[in-house]
């Protein structure tokens, strides 16, 4: 890690390291402040030299769930508001070719999570292909997901906040990266569970447009924007949570980071809470999914992807997760087996509207659909006896972020056939196999024995 590598941005000159397996790299350089809480970012003005050898501070943590502790940060990663930085990785930056480049949203409900974490190593796919990888951070939480400019007028353009930060973001990649050796004329958005639906939310998001060429959404959705009204009732329930701390927007405003996440864990103990992004009618002007109906990213090649066996992750969650969802679909029966009813929650949750997605785009651009159907040996899930065996939800990020020399050959192969349908997809506009046809609607599945067949 001795090797000083500085680079002019819009950010300052920021100095990196080429780190011990010869990949350029470049962490916590911000792109952003946020100038008070609950408002919209700025982008950063130039300051010197930065040292970029370091993580930077990643948004505040809310945990999903109360029952379960998911390990999101890595070691010594510190909490904070000013947590909007992203990280670059680079095998050949002094090339004079530029390379596509591939945008990383993370997952974690729009609760948890950053940009470096445990499990996700970004460096495999630099290393391994002819790319320029960015990771970044956001606000989750409370802190980015309120919208409290529904509510009150002094927090004016208070909504959206975790998609304006990633649009910022984008804006920064596409002014900076060609430095890193990235093309900013070829920028693929890619994300697994919340983050791939945040990249589904930018598609109906008319201030992205042109900031990213290609995208890749794996067990997302583009339907996760609330209507206003459910954003204002989400946000009054929030402030109904610790009265005695804040009854207004304002007051939230005023209280310290551990006073929101104390309020967050109160409105956990009622269910389940979901940050969700909001139709304004700004930002994010209709559903985005009828913005891909009309045409928004007609010029986007998209690659839909599910796991065979989303829901079963649930198992994991508690022995009860899988019967509490599946009660609360419509028409639920009580009857099925509990193999049947993780197959009804899969198909609820994520097969179908991945479908509709496919079937919006086909009507207007070119899109393939994807099954991942493996778990590999190295994830840390594979051998537990409730979900051995099967691709549930996420396990994909096992292959996606695998170095090509670790596991079995099943997982070294599944890894790569993974891999190179998302390189394929960034480097010439498809993965590799025909398009979807809605009305013959086939996946190419990815996994020991690949094939062509149904979604799940």
């Amino acid at each position: 890690m001795s090797t000083d590598l500085r680079v002019p941005t819009g950010s300052g000159v920021v100095r990196g390291f080429l780190d011990d397996r010869g990949v350029a790299h470049w962490r916590g350089v911000p792109f952003g402040v946020v100038p008070r809480r609950f408002r919209p970012a700025e982008p950063v003005t130039a300051a010197g030299d930065l040292d970029a050898t370091s993580w930077g501070p990643v948004s505040w943590q809310a945990p999903p769930y109360l029952e379960k502790k998911l390990v999101t940060l890595l070691p010594g990663v510190v909490e904070s508001e000013q947590c909007l930085n992203l990280n670059v990785w680079s095998r050949r930056y002094r090339d004079d070719r530029p390379r596509p480049v591939l945008v990383w949203i993370h997952p974690g409900r729009n609760t948890c999570g950053a940009g470096a974490q445990p499990r996700i190593d970004h460096w495999t796919i630099a290393a391994q292909h002819e790319v320029v990888v960015v990771s970044g951070n956001y606000r989750l939480g409370p802190w980015g997901w309120l919208h409290l400019g529904l509510l009150d007028d002094r927090f004016t353009g208070g909504t959206n906040l975790g998609v304006r930060d990633q649009v910022l973001l984008l804006r920064w990649v596409r002014e900076n990266i060609g430095a890193f050796g990235g093309d900013p004329d070829n920028v693929t958005l890619f994300g697994n569970s919340a983050g791939s639906s945040n990249v589904s939310t930018l598609f109906g998001v008319p201030e992205a447009r042109g900031l990213f060429h290609r995208a890749a959404v794996y067990s997302g959705n583009a339907e996760q924007p609330a209507t206003a009204a459910e954003a204002v009732e989400f946000a009054e329930d929030f402030l109904r949570t610790a009265p005695t701390l804040a009854g207004s927007p304002a007051d939230l405003a005023d209280l310290s980071n551990v006073e929101l996440r104390y309020m967050h864990r109160k409105l956990l103990r009622k269910g389940h809470v979901h940050y969700r992004p909001v139709v304004d009618g700004e930002l994010i002007p209709k559903a985005p999914l009828d913005s891909v109906r009309d045409g928004l990213i007609a010029d986007v090649p998209l690659l839909v992807s599910v796991t065979s066996n989303e829901a079963r992750w649930h198992d994991l969650v508690s022995d009860t997760e899988i019967d509490r969802l599946h009660a609360a679909l419509p028409g639920a029966d009580p009857s099925l087996t509990h193999d049947e009813k993780v197959d009804v929650v899969s198909r609820h949750v994520f097969i179908d509207p991945a479908r509709r997605l496919l079937d919006a785009a086909a009507g207007i651009g070119t899109c393939w659909a994807q099954v991942f159907d493996h778990h590999a040996s190295t994830s840390p899930t594979a051998a537990d006896p409730r979900i051995k065996g099967r691709a549930i939800h996420t396990c994909d990020i096992e292959s996606m972020f695998c170095d090509l020399t670790s596991g079995t050959d099943t997982d070294r192969a599944v890894a790569a056939a993974e891999q190179g349908a998302l390189v394929r997809l960034a480097a010439d506009g498809s993965p590799g196999w025909d398009p979807y046809d809605s009305g013959k609607p086939v996946a190419h599945w990815v996994g020991p024995e690949p094939r062509t067949g149904p979604l799940p």
